[in-house]
């Protein structure tokens, strides 16, 4: 903890350094200095400060700029109590480019901050002899996975977005869509390398002596981010590959208590985001832990009965994962994964990011996919049986399509309001069409309509980039 300390001392230098702040990236105008290359980079200690104040940027920033929220409105996780704003238009799928796509913007020029920040620290560390080996392998390996998990998450919220690897200005700002497929290789490139580069042990500011917090990438991190790619992209092979490494690695194990998943540094935790001093709660336990209506609280939302409807009887996850408040005779239910809110004052959690029992199900998919329903069937129930659900029933195990939407089923009930994992995953499997016809007009909507898969993007942004066009659609 108080090596991390001292790193986040050094991360706020690197922010004020970088200068790039919460200005959306469109915005960020030529550098007018030489700062990055000659003060950043001359030594390992400002270099790592660039590259890890992006984790601190990124817990202040709620994490994932809303993506848990957002997708959990528009999806069937979580219900507003907030009319007559994006969060409403968000929930009845009625999104518009020049109102919503401004308010949603963070979601859109957050992650190229980032990106950009990243594509800085690789630049800054080649050809560079101010920083030692080691750590020059380190920072560019947490750099190329920072770059390919915003790409993830752009090109999954937006389809085909600009791919940007280089910090040249008059370049980046005139950049238009690049097909989805070439963004999802880049992603694989640079999860591939980052798998070279980066320490199987998670370290603390000095990039190379054993640290015990998980906050930054390892090995590990980019193997399990790899995995979730190749799924995506329907590489089984490769995905389980992927995933059978970090669950054989031995360096993870499932947390037999759901209560205890979300501890800080818990054996669970593949990669997380520790709250800087004077946070003593995540920005998931912030947003989402109800002491009042949810029409008076900051994020306006609650479970849906849609998502409250999915649980099996006896699921550990419903019981420990999930809580309510009674206001005014009405009872509202929220996500209680994370058990600190503002009114806590010790630190006690970390944010989760990326976890192990996503790796499990991950695996499943891929064997089924393989027509290894052995396999895929004991993977699942590792899954469920933590739950305390027990096996799947005999006649999953031996039919493809109930295993497939059995391993579904426990990614929904699993993984709910983890990164937007129920929306992007219900569109990855080609069912999100299918579920939000029936589940829009539950919600007061007017219809789906396909391309609503895909949010706008700000039109302000269209409108600063010549060759940027907006989202089919909108």
């Amino acid at each position: 903890m108080t090596h991390y300390i001292k790193l986040l001392s050094l991360s706020v230098l690197g922010v004020s350094i970088l200068g790039f702040g919460c200005k959306k990236f469109v915005e960020i105008p030529p550098p007018t200095t030489e700062l990055v290359t000659t003060n950043v980079f001359n030594d390992a200690s400002t270099a790592t400060a660039a590259q890890t104040a992006i984790y601190t940027s990124m817990f202040l920033n709620g994490a994932g700029f809303g993506i848990e929220i957002n997708t959990g409105l528009s999806s069937d996780e979580l219900q507003t109590y907030f009319s007559g704003s994006y969060f409403f238009d968000l929930y009845t799928n009625t999104l518009n480019a020049i109102n919503d796509g401004n308010s949603l913007s963070g979601q859109w020029s957050g992650p190229y901050n980032y990106i950009y920040q990243a594509n800085a620290v690789i630049a800054g560390l080649q050809n560079n002899s101010g920083v030692d080996t080691a750590s020059k392998r380190q920072l560019t390996g947490e750099a190329e996975f920072i770059r390919a998990f915003w790409y993830f998450y752009l090109v999954n919220t937006y389809g085909d977005v600009p791919l940007l690897t280089t910090t040249a200005y008059q370049t980046n700002s005139v950049a238009s869509r690049t097909p989805m497929e070439k963004v999802y290789s880049q992603i694989v490139a640079d999860l591939i390398d980052a798998q070279k580069l980066l320490s199987p042990n998670f370290v603390d500011e000095t990039d190379t002596a054993v640290s015990q917090d998980h906050v930054r990438p390892t090995k590990w991190a980019a193997t399990a981010f790899l995995a979730r790619v190749y799924l995506y992209t329907g590489d089984y092979k490769d995905a389980a590959i992927q995933a059978g490494a970090v669950i054989n690695s031995g360096q993870f194990s499932l947390v037999p208590d759901p209560n205890q998943v979300f501890l800080e540094n818990s054996n669970e935790a593949i990669w997380q985001l520790m709250p800087p001093p004077g946070y003593y709660a995540t920005s998931e336990g912030t947003l989402f832990i109800l002491t009042t209506s949810p029409g008076n609280s900051s994020a306006g939302a609650a479970l849906s009965p849609q998502f409250l409807n999915a649980f099996d009887s006896g699921d550990l996850r419903r019981i420990d994962w999930v809580d309510s408040i009674i206001v005014s005779g009405s009872t509202y239910y929220y996500p209680y994964k994370y058990k600190a809110d503002m009114s806590s004052t010790t630190l006690t959690e970390y944010g989760m990011v990326l976890r192990l029992s996503e790796q499990y199900l991950i695996r499943a998919e891929a064997e089924a996919a393989d027509n290894d329903l052995t396999d895929a069937t004991s993977d699942v129930n590792t899954i469920r049986n933590r739950a305390g659900l027990g096996n799947l029933p005999n006649a999953t195990t031996t039919d493809l399509q109930l295993m497939l939407l059995a391993i579904q089923h426990e990614r929904q009930v699993e993984l709910f309001t983890e990164w937007g994992d129920r929306w992007f995953n219900l569109k990855r499997t080609n069912a999100l069409d299918s579920v939000m016809t029936m589940v829009n007009p539950q919600k007061g909507g007017t219809g789906w309509q396909s391309f609503q898969q895909l949010y706008p993007i700000p039109t302000t942004d269209i409108q600063n980039d010549p060759n940027l066009k907006q989202t089919p659609g909108y």
